[in-house]
């Protein structure tokens, strides 16, 4: 795998990916972000829980079949992956994995990571590619069993319509009987915190008056950086995009304030209380699963 070159770190805004702002360029050229990426998040209990939520699904769709020849059981495309520690479970179960980022130093670290996994898979070496998530067009259609897109990483595109071309690549990579599973922040949080009124008026008030913002937009401080850029959805934006980009067959699984497993009587003011929703969307047939 390349190196990454630090030239590309100073490109000017105007230079930029589609999809892809200030913030997110500066992130995926941050060494330190990537290397501190797991110490940092050790401690969040959504990235224990997505992992065996993820499992279920899977199980219960019965994607992937046992195989004793050593030929990949299943493949998985992991958007936005990161490090790789969503990916290695399911290589060492025999999966094909195929990683996918904008930071070439998340890919090496998930690079190394891997090569430490003892896999059932004859080749267990991960396909990592490093590029945006608003531009999947190098992937081929109908070679994926499984896609995810985890920790809010679709906030981190800009740009409603460039969120939508994402998910209508997703859909056209699956296999007919492939799985899209996605993760987002709730936007309704918001009014519980400290001065969250007020955010969620002013960003309201903004896309009203400025064409590059969209009510969800936020641009905070992260980790030493200025303008750390995510989008946070509402449940029926996320429905939206996700029905936009041709998924017809849409479930979705309401998280506590922690994100830590379900809410609690979601049908109780769900839009306020959840921390979050993941999404799991087959691309024909219903699912029917996640009404707790």
């Amino acid at each position: 795998m390349n190196q990454p070159n630090p030239s590309n770190a100073h490109r000017p805004s105007w230079q930029l990916p589609p999809g892809v702002s200030r913030g997110t360029w500066d992130y995926c050229h941050t060494a330190d972000i990537a290397t501190q990426y797991d110490q940092f998040h050790a401690s969040h209990p959504l990235l224990d829980f997505d992992q065996q939520w993820i499992a279920e699904q899977i199980a219960t769709q019965k994607i992937g079949e046992d195989r004793s020849n050593g030929e990949a059981i299943a493949t998985l495309l992991d958007l936005g992956c990161g490090t790789g520690r969503a990916m290695v479970p399911w290589n060492a179960a025999g999966w094909r994995t195929i990683g996918f980022d904008l930071s070439m130093t998340m890919l090496l670290e998930s690079q190394t990571k891997m090569a430490s996994v003892s896999s059932r898979l004859k080749d267990n070496s991960p396909g990592l590619v490093h590029g945006n998530l608003a531009q999947l067009d190098c992937i081929a259609s109908e070679t994926i069993d499984v896609a995810i897109c985890l920790y809010s990483s679709i906030g981190m595109i800009r740009g409603r319509e460039n969120r939508r071309n994402m998910i209508k690549n997703v859909r056209r990579v699956l296999r007919p009987n492939g799985l899209f599973v996605v993760h987002c922040h709730n936007r309704g949080m918001w009014l519980r915190e400290p001065g969250g009124i007020v955010r969620t008026a002013k960003s309201f008030l903004r896309s009203l008056s400025d064409k590059d913002w969209e009510h969800g937009d936020r641009i905070y401080p992260y980790r030493g950086l200025p303008s750390m850029f995510l989008h946070i959805f509402t449940y029926r934006e996320m429905l939206e995009d996700l029905k936009a980009g041709g998924f017809g067959d849409v479930d979705c699984l309401a998280l506590n304030d922690r994100s830590s497993g379900p809410l609690s009587h979601p049908g109780v003011l769900m839009n306020w209380r959840a921390g979050g929703f993941l999404f799991c969307v087959k691309k024909q047939g219903e699912i029917g699963l996640m009404k707790s």
